[in-house]
């Protein structure tokens, strides 16, 4: 299945939905933005070892 990006918002989606359509129908087609490489697929975070240097409220109790 293929993932759009909603371009023009209709009933029960909003702008910028990321909807999976296997068969795109022609009257959606002007609707929707399909998303081709990295953005269609699952995104992975640029620097995953990175830290914002910010204690989590349950260590501070520690």
């Amino acid at each position: 299945m293929a993932k759009y990006e909603v371009v023009r918002p209709w009933f029960g989606v909003k702008v910028g939905d990321v909807v999976d359509i296997r068969e795109l129908h022609p009257a959606l087609k002007s609707n929707v933005r399909l998303m081709r490489g990295e953005a269609g697929g699952d995104l992975t975070p640029a620097t995953p070892e990175a830290k914002s240097g910010r204690r989590r409220k349950n260590e501070e109790d520690e």
